[in-house]
């Protein structure tokens, strides 16, 4: 018994053995391709290999130098994860099969950059197009509207260093993925970002024919000391004091939202001027309705666009009500073509407002407007928009765009809610 006991040991041994040469091999394999397949426009070196049995494999000391523009990039552990070696295996195995692996996790720890260097300057120095998506990184100072390294500089940074983790979850019977970004930049702040997709199918050639949807998206910003140093740059900059300059940002930050022709409700801005004044923690939640078509939301009323996203805010740990904005400074907003030109109603009499372009018909009078291009909102909140072919047994059915293609569906009539057409 105890030579059978002895022999499982040495066994059980000599096989984990080999598993870490396996991994050490094949990280080592890869590697080696990469550095002589990089050249002339990256340089890549590393100072060793890293791997263990519970899912890990990693590089230490990676180094990153790009001779044409006179840099570098220095990781001091970047690393996969896996939930285990049964994971590591099945990831290689489902990448051989053209498959979606089912879970993975890269980390980099250390990730250091000159302020100074000609990639910051490539990331903080190249104009960027305004959207409202940039909104808050928009600044009142002086003749700068965007932080750039001359500014970084002044602040006071030299080298950033910033540890990263990017996790990936796939469940393929339910064609749910799940991704995660996580970034921690010293004396800056961190940031988190979250974002989980359904009807994803198991193969990439699967995108195509049914694109994912998403059905949620969060990001949280903690700890900005980032926004610190911005109120007492800029408050310096234009002779204010840091509470006047308070005043300022959220002036700033309004007149940047109404340029892409959104007006937010003053709770809003007013949970945005107790974020500047204590920037410890902000998070931003969408949850869209099933069936909502992104490039359409512009043709909807304000209210019914809240709806469909289903938006939350917390600043500092507390919720942000009532969410709600109108559309302001249309003339500024992106023309839709010709077909779909629709305005919304704005709640404020001082905005401007366009012409209708689209009226609410009765779901009754529905067979007559066969063939034309309509948006339905149902009761629960989804929306559709697509061309209606006919009614009958009491469905409507319609052609909706999918991605590069569309699909057939169909609407009870007695779950459509509102229905708009353009006359």
């Amino acid at each position: 018994m105890s030579k059978i006991l002895k022999w499982g040991v040495l066994s059980a041994l000599a096989l984990a053995l080999a598993i870490k040469l396996s991994l050490w091999w094949s990280v080592r394999t890869a590697m080696d391709d990469a550095i002589k397949q990089l050249p002339p426009f990256m340089n890549m070196s590393y100072g060793g290999i890293t791997s263990s049995l519970d899912g890990r494999v990693g590089l230490e000391d990676l180094r990153l130098q790009f001779p044409t523009l006179g840099d570098a990039l220095q990781v001091k552990h970047a690393e996969l994860k896996f939930n285990g070696l049964r994971e590591l295996l099945s990831f290689r195995e489902r990448m051989a099969e053209g498959k979606f692996p089912e879970q993975m996790a890269i980390r980099f720890l250390g990730i250091t950059l000159d302020v100074h260097g000609a990639l910051m300057q490539q990331l903080y120095n190249v104009p960027i197009e305004r959207s409202a998506f940039t909104a808050m990184s928009e600044v009142a100072c002086g003749p700068v509207r965007f932080i750039g390294t001359s500014e970084l500089l002044d602040m006071g940074y030299r080298t950033l260093e910033t540890d990263a983790e990017f996790s990936y979850l796939f469940q393929p019977g339910a064609q749910k993925l799940s991704l995660s970004l996580m970034s921690d930049t010293r004396e800056m702040g961190a940031v988190r970002l979250t974002m989980s997709l359904a009807n994803l199918p198991e193969k990439p050639e699967g995108l195509q024919v049914t694109p994912p949807r998403l059905s949620s998206l969060v990001l949280e910003l903690n700890d900005n000391q980032y926004q610190r140093k911005v109120q007492q740059y800029c408050a310096n900059k234009l002779g204010q004091s840091v509470g006047d300059y308070r005043q300022t940002a959220v002036a700033q930050f309004d007149a940047a939202l109404r340029g892409q022709g959104i007006a937010l409700g003053q709770p809003l801005l007013d949970a945005y001027a107790r974020y500047l004044e204590e920037p410890r923690s902000l998070r931003i939640e969408v949850w869209p309705t099933e069936g909502l078509e992104w490039d359409g939301l512009q043709f909807f009323e304000a209210r019914d666009v809240v709806a469909m996203l289903r938006p939350a805010v917390l600043v500092n740990q507390e919720v942000v009500q009532p969410i709600e904005f109108t559309w302001g400074d249309l003339g500024a907003r992106k023309e839709p073509d010709a077909l779909e030109k629709v305005s919304v109603v704005d709640d404020n009499p001082q905005l401007p407002r366009a012409s209708p372009q689209y009226e609410f018909v009765k779901v009754s009078d529905l067979p007559s407007y066969a063939g034309k291009r309509l948006q339905f909102i149902t009761f629960d909140g989804t929306y559709y928009q697509g061309v209606l072919h006919k009614v009958e047994n009491g469905r409507a059915y319609l052609s909706v765009q999918f991605g590069p293609g569309s699909a057939e569906m169909f609407l009870r009539l007695e779950k459509i809610d509102k229905v708009r057409v353009r006359f």
